[in-house]
């Protein structure tokens, strides 16, 4: 096919049940000629390879790359490696694209210079069958700069850190080698903050368009992991080369270092009975310098004269 308008990447792991579905939403929709979709499988030991190969002997758009199972960072990043298309689009393959908003997307960016779109979600629940938008309004962030544009966005709590809600032009992310970590969970939340700090121009998609399930069965996010505490200080560390990209970057950065550190000691008491739990209040620890940012700072102060272990308790029964 000629240069796609748009290349969406799905990494596939073990979703056997929702995989059509995911397909479907886009292979069936209006303009899926003008688009590319690049399907990663990540080692599944399910029947989602065999639904893959089906797709791609009926669609000549559809490409399919296998590989060892390497988490959804590095899925994406091979998805990246294979795209072509002017634009980038992620889609998680137990997720589906909204019901004509393929031809939505496709008009947008069609002979656009923008470095990123942002776009809103559906919450499908799927137990009764119902949607229901998500994400703020995104009018009032017309016109602004990408970084100032997300500080208004973090400063609510009702922002999602989907890199599946950003469509990124793909010369613009591989000249600034903005490739998610791979090995850690929590990628979009340092993936998507880099983004906004390095572009130079963003466009908001107000409309839905993406249908995000609620609570799947054996999803990872659903299963409890010390892990994700670690990776969410890694989050913090690597934020921390972005505070002098440019104007309002230090204040984001600053912003979500002190709501991740907080985040990870609520969830401390969790993991008392885990064999890193020692270990993981020693780095907490030596991060909670970090607090000392806006409503957290009295959460900074009682660090300090509670330590972490105290603290982190007390929160749980306040909270």
């Amino acid at each position: 096919m000629a240069t796609p308008l748009l290349s969406i990447v799905i990494p596939v792991y073990n979703v056997e049940a929702y995989l059509r579905q995911c397909l479907d939403s886009v292979l069936k929709s209006d303009g899926a000629q003008d688009c590319e979709v690049i399907l990663v499988n990540d080692g599944s030991t399910d029947s989602s390879p065999e639904i893959c190969r089906e797709y791609t002997e009926q669609y000549g758009n559809v490409r399919l790359v296998n590989q060892p199972n390497g988490g959804l960072s590095e899925a994406r990043n091979t998805g990246i490696h294979h795209a072509t298309g002017k634009y980038i689009l992620f889609l998680d393959s137990d997720d589906f694209l909204y019901e004509g908003s393929l031809k939505y997307i496709l008009s947008n960016i069609e002979g656009s210079t923008t470095d990123i779109f942002l776009g809103r979600a559906y919450k499908y629940y799927q137990d009764t069958d119902t949607y229901r938008l998500s994400q703020k309004d995104y009018v009032p962030l017309a016109g602004k700069k990408p970084a100032e544009a997300f500080l208004s966005l973090i400063s609510g709590n009702d922002f999602w850190f989907a890199a599946w809600l950003v469509i990124i032009e793909r010369e613009f992310l591989l000249s600034h080698n903005l490739f998610f970590l791979k090995g850690i969970y929590h990628e979009d939340e340092l993936w998507v903050p880099s983004v906004f700090m390095t572009a130079a121009t963003v466009r908001f998609l107000n409309k839905g368009f993406y249908g995000y399930r609620l609570n799947r069965e054996g999803s990872i996010v659903s299963k409890p992991n010390i892990k994700r505490l670690f990776d969410k200080l890694i989050v913090t560390e690597k934020l921390d080369g972005f505070k002098d990209n440019g104007p309002y970057c230090a204040r984001i950065v600053a912003a979500r270092q002190a709501s991740l550190i907080f985040g990870v000691i609520l969830d401390l008491p969790k993991y008392r009975d885990d064999k890193r739990y020692d270990e993981l209040c020693r780095i907490v620890s030596g991060h909670c310098r970090w607090l000392n940012h806006g409503k957290y700072r009295g959460i900074w102060m009682l660090c300090h004269l509670l330590g972490v272990r105290i603290l982190a308790a007390a929160l749980k029964i306040i909270i």
